[in-house]
């Protein structure tokens, strides 16, 4: 890792700071849903205990679950019982899902576009700094929306903004750090997304029910924003976008359109891409399986255990640690085994987590969540490596796009199949059942593929080293 100069960490710094911030606003509407719903009104309604509620008729209170009652004439009639907004229905789903999912994978992808075409001429830091300062004050407005239209609109300015991270921070890791310390720089900044997700759930449900200076759930999203304004600015003014020193030839092939698509069609359509873009759809539908059914599984199965602090553990501790290993250890392995064993370390380690995962429903809490801190170690060496192989075998000049577009498809299927596990649940009339048969399932099934995206590279590998061999 001697490429790891003070500059170059504290740009990834930065950097990863910025991804941060951003998973955090993106996943908040998760772990505040029933707060925004019950005071901007939106969603369905729902029966519920009225937990400061006393009588001591114990008995009778037992004899009716308020959670049965599916009207509110129904509900009103249980003392003990209130009828009020969810969380949860179609306005909450297109809330979460398809407001920020469609903005997200269409604008990472012209952004892209636009990075790579016009690289002499846009710096990338600055898309950075405009992209945080873009989220950060969605993030900051939801805590002073008051209708539900304008949540929509700042979701989507939200994904518009976070849509930059990914795709431009590969293109700068790719060129500011060599393939020996390259998968442990995109380790450390897929730390943005466990950090995020697991502050999301402290800032959710901590920070709402402190209700600080009297805004309840507003107070999260406005304190979420705060840094990223700050981050935008230290991104423009502190730091500037690495130019190759081959800016000439760069140029010359970024304004000729023709050539650019021809190089970036011969980059996304090699094999290796389209088998590990396979592989993604299983791995990704997977993660966002578990992703979006958290809470829900607990609540359904464990009401009473606080979920919280637990769920930020398992993210941070276990996420954060396992895309930094993946990356460290890729990085040694590489430069024993060739690229490829990047693929096989990736293939192992997920086919590792696949029964960490059938622990974590399996098992009540605590208990759950040791498996879920171990899964996530083995689990989440995917994001590092995963990124580290795409930049490493397409061309420089469409780094940023490959990325954007394999993130655009990666999320179209990824961010929209975990819907199955709905029927799956009717179909076998158990919850856990269907979580089983997508979470661990897709898990496995991706652990195969990862190792036959690695076929392709050996073979090249093996040619390029005969060939070297003849010639010396």
């Amino acid at each position: 890792m001697g490429d790891m100069t003070v500059s170059k960490l504290y740009f990834l710094s930065l950097m990863t700071l910025s991804y941060i911030v951003g998973e955090l606003t993106h996943f908040l509407i998760n772990t505040t849903s029933r707060e925004v719903a019950r005071e901007v009104e939106f969603g369905e309604k729902s029966c519920f205990v009225n937990g400061s509620f006393v009588t001591d008729e114990e008995e009778d209170k037992e004899q009716f679950d308020c959670s049965e009652s599916k009207n509110e004439t129904h509900c009103g009639s249980e003392k003990h019982c209130y009828w009020e907004y969810s969380g949860l229905g179609i306005q909450y789903q297109v809330l979460a899902g398809p407001s920020f999912i469609l903005v997200f994978i269409f604008s990472a992808v012209f952004l892209a576009i636009l990075s790579d075409w016009l690289y002499d001429k846009l710096s990338r830091t600055l898309m950075l700094s405009v992209g945080t300062a873009t989220f950060s004050t969605a993030c900051l407005l939801m805590g002073l929306a008051g209708q539900y239209w304008q949540l929509v609109i700042l979701r989507m300015m939200i994904a518009a903004g976070l849509s930059v991270c990914r795709p431009v921070s590969g293109g700068l890791i790719a060129e500011l750090f060599s393939a020996s310390s390259r998968g442990v720089a995109n380790g450390i900044f897929s730390w943005g997304v466990y950090y995020g997700y697991g502050l999301a759930f402290v800032f959710g449900i901590y920070i709402t029910r402190a209700d600080v200076l009297g805004y309840g759930w507003r107070a999260p999203y406005v304190l979420a924003a705060l840094p990223g304004l700050v981050l935008a600015v230290l991104l423009a003014t502190t730091v500037k976008d690495p130019r190759q020193k081959d800016t000439e030839a760069t140029a010359k092939a970024s304004s000729d359109g023709r050539a650019y698509f021809r190089t970036l069609a011969r980059s996304f359509l090699s094999p290796s891409m389209l088998i590990l873009l396979l592989a993604a759809f299983f791995r990704h539908t997977a993660g966002y399986c578990w992703a979006y059914n958290t809470r829900l599984f607990f609540q359904t199965y464990y009401p009473d255990f606080d979920i919280g602090l637990w769920t930020f553990s398992a993210s941070v501790f276990g996420g954060s640690f396992g895309v930094f290993a993946g990356g460290f250890f890729s990085d040694r392995l590489v430069q024993v085994l060739g690229l490829p064993s990047r693929l096989w370390l990736l293939s192992a380690c997920t086919l590792l987590a696949a029964p960490l995962a059938v622990g974590t429903l399996y098992f009540p809490p605590p208990g759950a969540f040791g498996c879920l801190i171990v899964y996530y170690f083995f689990a989440e060496t995917w994001f590092a490596v995963l990124f580290t192989v795409i930049v490493e075998i397409v061309d420089p000049e469409v780094r940023s796009t490959c990325i954007a577009i394999f993130l655009f498809l990666m999320n179209l299927v990824g961010g929209n199949l975990p819907v199955i596990v709905a029927p799956l649940r009717s179909y076998f009339n158990d919850y856990r059942s269907a979580l089983y048969l997508v979470w661990p399932g897709f898990l496995t099934i991706s652990a195969f593929i990862f190792l036959l995206s690695s076929l392709p590279l050996w073979i090249r590998e093996k040619k390029i080293n005969k060939q070297y061999s003849v010639n010396k």
